[in-house]
């Protein structure tokens, strides 16, 4: 029981260090993607489906006040 207990303190500062390199690269990537959808969301749609959103965004503006 001692020696697993000494494995497990020997063990844990590299599991946590694992741990926060992983999460620091996930919240890298995760950053880097929200810039990339947010960048080039203007672009993806057509004139005619800019004007058709914002039509209906603005019917649903109204609906919401009566």
């Amino acid at each position: 029981m001692t020696q697993l207990l000494q494995n497990i303190y020997f063990i844990t500062p590299y599991l946590f260090v694992a741990v926060l390199l992983a999460t620091a690269f996930c919240a890298i990537w995760l950053i880097s993607e929200l810039k990339k959808s947010h960048n080039g969301s203007q672009n993806n749609y057509s004139v005619s489906d800019r004007l058709f959103l914002k039509r209906n965004a603005s019917r649903l503006r109204k609906m919401e006040f009566h």
